[in-house]
């Protein structure tokens, strides 16, 4: 019996780095350009930082460890205990951040529905607390583009800059959760500087669909990013030779952004094939992330998901009726008929 290939559809987080990417750590360390970067002597962060920074059109950059640890970080450096920011009701800094803004800033999350993962200007509004004692400060507002749980929704620029706009005239500031920031730069045909020239900072990770082993890159003015390498010590993230996370970080962002285009297509073949299931319901993928509906079967999405890993089919199987798929780089076009082969072959004997 030959081998069947495991499809892995759980995240964009289990892109494997390139052989570029070992080679770039194999060659920095050649050519003697690691450093210990707590004391800033570490050349090959130093060159990612700076590439970072002007990809995104802001003064500087930071390494951090992970999405959540720069998120946090920022909401840190740019807030005071006790502040309320206003999120998502579905995001990812409310709902799987394990409550970091909370316990390690001792800030106050304001959940609002939002259109597709997106925050209107009016319903911002609408939530800013008045200046009085009775009420917490509102400082900030948290846009995430693309919306992992909306479907990997995008955020278009005209729709930052008008959530910024009723954010500053408040003298709220502005973080986006970017994680998947270079998504939607590729969907929509521009420089990922043109979705966050109108917020002070900005987190992007380099371990999604950029397919880097470890790391993310936040960003802003050099006064927010010189507070924020503090934050980051006080968190534990200051590191030595951190040339080894960095190399394979600049081949991400050289190398791996316009194949994300890949994924995206290749959602879209999935998606087309999910419609022909009698009875499911898909949302169309604007990026990598399909969520498929169940309510017309007799299983929920942890069964689902069960019956598709005996399959070789991966997923998570943790959204009560719904379940996503997430397109990534180890993800083939010849694979995706047997990824809706698979769900055919479970659904139709169970639809109510």
């Amino acid at each position: 019996m030959g081998f069947m290939k495991t499809i892995d559809l759980r995240s964009d987080t289990v892109t494997l780095p390139t052989d570029e990417m070992i080679e770039a750590i194999v060659s920095a360390h050649r050519e003697g350009r690691f450093g210990d970067d707590v004391i800033g002597e570490d050349e090959v962060v130093h060159e990612l930082e700076d590439k970072a920074a002007r990809i995104l059109g802001k003064e500087s950059a930071l390494l951090v460890t992970s999405g959540t640890q720069g998120n946090v970080i920022a909401l840190l450096a740019q807030t005071r205990r006790g502040d309320e920011i206003v999120v998502e009701e579905q995001s990812h800094t409310y709902l799987f951040e394990a409550g970091s803004m909370a316990s390690l800033g001792g800030l106050f999350p304001k959940p609002v529905k939002g259109v597709r993962g997106y925050i209107l200007p009016e319903t911002l509004q609408s939530v800013v607390s008045p200046d009085d004692t009775h009420y917490a400060r509102t400082s900030m507002v948290v846009v995430e583009n693309t919306h992992n749980y909306a479907g990997g929704t995008i955020t278009r620029p005209e729709q930052v800059k008008a959530l910024a706009d009723v954010a500053h005239e408040n003298g709220l500031l502005v973080h986006c959760d970017g994680a998947r920031l270079f998504n939607a730069a590729v969907a929509l045909g521009v420089p990922a500087k043109k979705l966050v020239e109108d917020v002070e900072s900005v987190q992007i990770c380099l371990s999604k669909g950029l397919s880097a082993p470890i790391g993310s890159m936040i960003a802003g003015s050099e006064e927010f990013i010189h507070t924020a390498r503090r934050v980051r010590k006080r968190l534990g993230g200051g590191m030595r030779q951190v040339g080894l996370i960095a190399a394979p970080g600049i081949v991400a962002l050289e190398k791996m952004v316009d194949r994300l285009a890949d994924d995206h297509a290749n959602a879209k073949i999935l998606c087309k094939a999910f419609s022909k299931i009698d009875g499911l319901v898909v949302n169309e993928p604007e990026t990598n992330i399909i969520f498929v509906h169940l309510s017309d079967f007799s299983i929920n999405a942890e069964e689902f998901s069960e019956e598709l890993k005996k399959r070789g089919v991966l997923v998570y199987g943790e959204y009560g009726k719904r379940v996503r798929f997430v397109l990534n780089r180890m993800v083939e076009r010849e694979d995706l008929s047997r990824v809706s082969s698979a769900a055919e072959e479970i659904l139709n004997p169970v639809r109510i």
